[in-house]
């Protein structure tokens, strides 16, 4: 038994503080004050949460549901990081005066969110030894649900592909998180980031679909939206995000056809589950903000850095910044936000391998 910490209390953090509570770990769900205080209040009230759907399902009785950063992080073994990618900023400043030696911290979805943990750490002084790395996209695609439970669309099982950063670390990080999930390496936070099915399909997918999101009540992107003329454009960004994991040298794990699949409705009605999810219900959903920032924009700055160009994904960016009266890319997490303007795609590699030039 671990004693673990998930920061965030949405879907993917409760549903995460449930399934390690049900794997026999003592779980604190911690959350800053002024988020997530429906889903904190319906624990609190049920006394645990009851987790439905196609993967572990099960009643968890988690043992704290708290604000107190303090005694959440310092008390905690292994901390999941399972909040917005917009939020690791403000979530490493509450975390890092806390943290220990010998920790492992996980993010989900990482978007270099270890990166950003790392740099405040540096930032406050934090001399802690932890281990800190990120998974490729999500812990599971799921949804709250109510009364303190939530769905898991999809079944579980399937090993975790994820890396730490500096990567040289990502051997001790699999061995922790192995503890609980079956893990892959990753050559390092790159390659997760860019391997996340997010970065390619909800920005252009959502903006495509507008008129959908904004007439429809409680849309379902991967059951209404994945039309065949919105499958060529996942595939077209697609093209951009793996022309930059080849020149950077890394695996490419294709989710096109995954999508293909989604939209196959007759030939894969094994995924209805999956299919039921519903969003984004408006324009200011995550599935635009938080990709447009944390994810197109990050793929459009790489580019760029390595010689390259990636069109869509700044489109995309430029439409949604436009759609939400803000710009994204000034907000987004770009190669000048990580520290890495101007370096060349052998000075990536081996930063992000170990943390230093």
């Amino acid at each position: 038994m671990r004693k673990i910490t998930v920061v965030g209390a949405g879907g993917t953090g409760c549903c995460t503080a449930a399934e390690l509570t049900l794997l026999g770990n003592q779980v604190t769900l911690c959350e800053q004050e002024g988020w997530c205080e429906e889903n904190l209040a319906a624990i609190r009230a049920r006394g645990g949460f009851e987790l439905t759907g196609l993967a572990t399902t099960g009643y968890a009785e988690i043992a704290e549901v708290t604000n107190d950063f303090e005694k959440a992080v310092s008390s905690a073994e292994v901390i999941f990081v399972t909040a917005l990618s917009t939020r690791h900023e403000a979530l490493a400043e509450a975390m890092v005066p806390y943290l220990r030696d010998g920790q492992t911290i996980l993010f989900s979805a990482g978007s270099c969110g270890s990166m950003i943990l790392r740099r405040v750490m540096a930032e406050k002084g934090c001399g802690a030894s932890v281990v800190a790395g990120e998974l490729e996209g999500n812990m599971f695609p799921c949804r709250i649900r109510p009364n303190a439970s939530g769905f898991i669309g999809m079944p579980g099982g399937k090993p975790k592909t994820i890396a730490a950063f500096p990567a040289k670390d990502t051997e001790k990080l699999c061995a922790v998180i192995g503890e609980f999930y079956k893990c892959v390496p990753a050559v390092n936070v790159f390659e997760t980031t860019l391997n996340a099915s997010n970065i390619i399909v909800h920005l252009g997918g959502s903006i495509l679909n507008t008129g959908a999101v904004e007439n429809t009540e409680n849309f379902c992107f991967y059951d209404q939206g994945l039309t065949p003329s919105v499958l060529k454009v996942i595939e077209a960004l697609g093209n951009e995000r793996d022309a930059i994991s080849h020149k950077l040298g890394y695996t490419v794990r294709s989710s096109v056809g995954f999508m293909q699949q989604l939209a196959d409705k007759e030939q894969f009605p094994q995924f209805s589950g999956f299919r039921s999810l519903e969003g984004p219900l408006t324009m200011q959903d995550r599935y635009i903000f938080e990709d447009a920032q944390n994810g197109a924009a990050f793929l459009h700055s790489l580019a760029e850095t390595i010689g390259l160009s990636a069109p869509l994904a700044r489109a995309f960016v430029t439409i949604a910044s436009a759609i939400n009266g803000t710009d994204f890319y000034a907000s987004g997490r770009t190669m000048d936000k990580l520290g890495m303007a101007g370096m060349t795609a052998e000075q990536i590699n081996r930063y992000l391998q170990e943390g230093t030039l």
